[in-house]
């Protein structure tokens, strides 16, 4: 189970030697001591493996393609395999960092306390990743203000882009973030760049050089940048916990990582597979020849029965990998049936029709976020409400007709043209008699309101407006 990838650009000062010194370093100084290699002593060679049946690290040199690729490997009690690797191309002078871990279920979810690899840390601190198109990568978040609004400008009016996307953190009403913009910058390393407004008192401004796209009050934008999938606007409401947020945060990044696709020479299994199979054409042609010339040697059988070995090893592991990623599609296909079906799922649609798109999710996800000012914080109850409401785009729609309702009906006085067609505008049919207005949610006759033609009352349209909005909205 793929749990984290990334491509970096690396400056060309990084040699052969520097990439496998940083690797030693970062696994001979973790702080955990069961990830430590005992007596790793590296003699300098491209093609060594250290380690013991619980904690390996190897490397391979590709030179056909100028590649250096290096696996950690962790063995846990439980079965469970964790592999870290670190594939770098001196030809393009680009890293591949992959996390990988053997499948189980709870693989499935990024962990509360994730952070993107401590090597990618080390490679930033040392100077070695290059800038995201004249951005540099950096650990902490882009502060925009007066001097660099055009920053945030340009990504949201899809102006500039970046190989990485970009998380914007607006500022509430209250000028506080919603989230600790210094821990997910961290968190994100690597893998996004993060912006922060620096003050709420830029929202004009700001709103103006975004042409009105831009997010506002703590809600936070996610800049994809490409076709592949869209651009997200996370809406932060006033109960939710700002932990619960900035994880989500991380976890739709990571996984959009995730989805790119890769060339397989940036990953340890391409790369394997490569040099096999250059190591079995190149053999394949010296037997040719030997049998074309009769002159077949012990030397050359025995280097043909060794690559026999290494290709039968290799296909084993690969049936194994095979094994790994069936059981993954079969928890997925599941999943995805029971989604498609309604059987045991989490939610049934019901049988009342939805006047417009939407309609019944957007109730439901206000319901759950009015009741989170009454569920105590840190709750599971809590997490799992917020996180539902997060993960389903939130639009909280039904606010905004409350109070379009209020604006219209303020002063009512009667219903003119434009306030009619406003109504209708919102879903409503008008009919009237003698002395009243008939108005019909969407022609559903249990949605009915009655308004006087000329109100006596002067609080009338505030009632009216209080009515409709307990009845549909």
């Amino acid at each position: 189970m793929l749990l984290f990838s990334t491509i970096l650009k690396i400056d060309k000062s990084l040699t052969r030697d520097d990439f496998l010194k940083l690797v030693i370093e970062w696994n001979q100084g973790s702080p955990h001591g069961d990830n430590v290699i005992p007596d790793l002593n590296w003699d300098g060679s491209y093609n060594q493996k250290f380690g013991n049946e619980t904690v390996s690290l190897e490397f391979k040199e590709y030179r056909n393609e100028d590649i250096l690729a290096v696996r950690y490997v962790k063995k846990l009690n439980d079965g469970v395999i964790w592999n870290t690797d670190y594939i770098m191309n001196f030809k393009e002078f680009k890293m591949s960092i992959r996390l990988d871990r053997s499948f189980t279920e709870d693989a499935i979810a990024i962990e509360p306390s994730f952070a993107t690899p401590l090597f990618i840390k080390t490679l930033i601190e040392k100077g070695y990743v290059l800038d995201d198109n004249n951005l540099p990568v950096i650990m902490d978040p882009y502060v925009i203000n007066r001097e660099n609004y055009c920053l945030l400008a340009d990504v949201i009016n899809g102006i500039k882009s970046y190989d990485l996307p970009v998380v914007y953190v607006s500022r509430k009403f209250s000028n506080q973030t919603p989230v600790d913009v210094d821990k997910l910058s961290y968190a994100l390393k690597g893998v996004a760049h993060v912006f922060v407004q620096e003050d709420v008192s830029s929202n004009s401004i700001i709103r103006t050089l975004c042409e009105d796209k831009n997010e506002y009050n703590g809600n936070i934008g996610l800049y994809y940048q490409t076709d592949m999938i869209p651009n997200r606007s996370i809406k932060v409401l006033k109960h939710f916990d700002p932990e619960v947020v900035r994880q989500g945060v991380v976890r739709d990044i990571v996984h959009f990582t995730n989805q790119q696709t890769i060339d397989p020479l940036y990953t340890w299994d391409g790369v394997s597979a490569s040099l096999l199979r250059d190591r079995f054409e190149s053999q394949k042609a010296k037997r040719t020849e030997a049998e074309r010339t009769k002159e077949v040697t012990d030397e050359l059988l025995d280097s043909v029965s060794g690559d026999m070995d290494a290709l039968t090893e290799e296909n084993d592991r690969l049936t194994h990998k095979l094994s790994e990623l069936e059981a993954e599609l079969t928890y997925y296909r599941d999943a995805f049936n029971t989604k498609q079906g309604n059987e045991d799922g989490f939610l049934s649609s019901g049988a009342e029709r939805e006047f417009f798109k939407n309609e019944k999710k957007e109730f439901v996800l206000a319901v759950l976020s009015d009741a989170l000012s009454t569920i105590p914080d840190g709750t599971r109850k809590k997490h799992i409400i917020q996180d539902i409401i997060q993960q389903n785009s939130f639009e909280d729609i039904f606010s905004q007709k409350r109070t379009e309702v209020k604006r219209l009906l303020n002063s009512y006085n009667g219903l003119n043209a434009k306030l009619k067609q406003d109504l209708k505008q919102l879903g409503f049919t008008i009919s009237d008699d003698a002395k009243h207005y008939k108005l019909t949610y969407f022609d559903d006759n249990r949605y009915a309101i009655v308004m006087a033609k000329t109100p006596s009352d002067g609080r009338a349209g505030k009632n009216n407006s209080s009515e409709i909005n307990k009845k549909v909205f």
